[in-house]
């Protein structure tokens, strides 16, 4: 990995007041750390280790990056939120963005023009944060995956059309809902959905004893329909609408506990924490890599970090802690690699309110 050298995309929306972190814990956003009890699936599927190929990161280049024009019409804008989805028992669903998400929309697409603001966001790395190293690999194992927050992080896996298995990472942020990247539940290039989705949370090897908490079957997977409706034949041209949610079949988050996620308007430098399954690693293990995002470096729809990635860390959430609320809050997803960087997927006002509206 090198060090980044190039500012970021430029954002077609612009960023309004920070989404705050719930009180309660059992309201959308607020973090969990769990009940602390053991657990196994009891809808278990047929996970099998070594299946699955990690499926890569999609690639940014800089002019694909110019060619993704922002989006100018309202009705398309909004359409964008909507939400696409299917059922395992293979229905399709589609669901209408709901007022508050419609006028949002709209909002920020009026909004006048501000420049990203870089006063500090009162994040830190929290318990998890450690010094980057460029030019290293410095990512470090994480050996008690049994502890919180790495009980709320899974290895993710599906089966494309084709039959093949491919995997990711993805973050439990409620009791029954899983935070990961879209193109991890659908492909443009079979045109269609993954099936047979399990999360194995805190997977901590290569053989199914290795999933301390069994591996849970999904009810349905979610995207931002503008992932399928903006494709114009490469990956820039859907970048920011690269979200997913995955509904899993039974309550997982109640004993393994969740991460909280927000919208900070005035994200600034922040310690960065991105815990997933690359595949560059021994199988099934469980990896962290922290790095500094300077607030040059974030836009409205994504930011770019120096954080060591690899295919298989697709979908892995990009967190940091709250000194405020004192909670770990995802503030983005992986998503994309590039010449000089990675970026992640921000989790701005509109991409909370369209998760909000999937929590369960």
């Amino acid at each position: 990995m090198t060090k980044l050298t190039y500012s970021i995309i430029a954002s077609a929306l612009l960023s309004t007041a920070m989404w705050a972190v719930p009180a309660l814990a059992a309201d959308p956003g607020s973090a969990n750390a769990g009940n602390g009890e053991s657990m196994r699936d009891v809808t278990s599927g047929d996970y099998k280790p070594g299946r699955a190929k990690p499926i890569a990161l999609p690639k940014l280049t800089e002019d694909e990056a110019n060619r993704a024009a922002p989006l100018t019409d309202e009705a398309t804008a909004v359409k964008s939120y909507g939400i696409v989805g299917r059922s395992a028992d293979g229905k399709d669903i589609k669901i209408d963005p709901n007022e508050t998400l419609k006028d949002l929309v709209i909002k920020e697409m009026n909004a006048p023009a501000e420049g990203q603001k870089s006063e500090n966001s009162g994040l830190s790395g929290g318990e998890e944060a450690g010094r980057q190293v460029f030019g290293t690999d410095d990512r470090e194992q994480i050996k008690n995956t049994k502890t919180y927050p790495f009980t709320a992080i899974g290895y993710l896996e599906g089966k494309s059309k084709s039959g093949s298995y491919g995997s990711c990472s993805a973050t439990l942020i409620g009791p029954r809902t899983v935070l990961t990247a879209a193109h991890c539940l659908y492909s443009h290039e079979d045109k269609a959905w993954l099936d047979d989705i399990l999360f194995v949370p805190a997977l901590n090897g290569k053989t199914a004893d290795d999933a301390p908490f069994g591996a849970f079957t999904y009810e349905s997977a979610y995207i931002i329909q503008g992932f399928i409706d903006n494709y114009q034949g490469f990956y820039g041209s859907v970048v920011p609408w690269d979200l997913g949610i995955v509904t899993l079949k039974q309550d997982v988050g109640t004993n393994l506990g969740w991460l909280g996620y927000a919208n900070y308007v005035d994200l600034g430098d922040f310690t960065a924490n991105i815990v997933g399954y690359p595949g560059d690693k021994p199988m099934g293990t469980m990896w962290k890599a922290t790095c500094e995002v300077l607030a040059e470096h974030i836009a409205t729809e994504y930011f770019q970090y120096d954080c060591d990635t690899y295919p298989g860390s697709s979908g892995s959430s990009v967190y940091a802690y709250d000194n405020g609320s004192k909670q770990r809050v995802i503030t983005g997803v992986n998503v994309a690699e590039s010449p000089d960087a990675n970026t992640a997927v921000r989790l701005n006002a509109i991409n909370v309110q369209w998760i909000n509206s999937l929590y369960k």
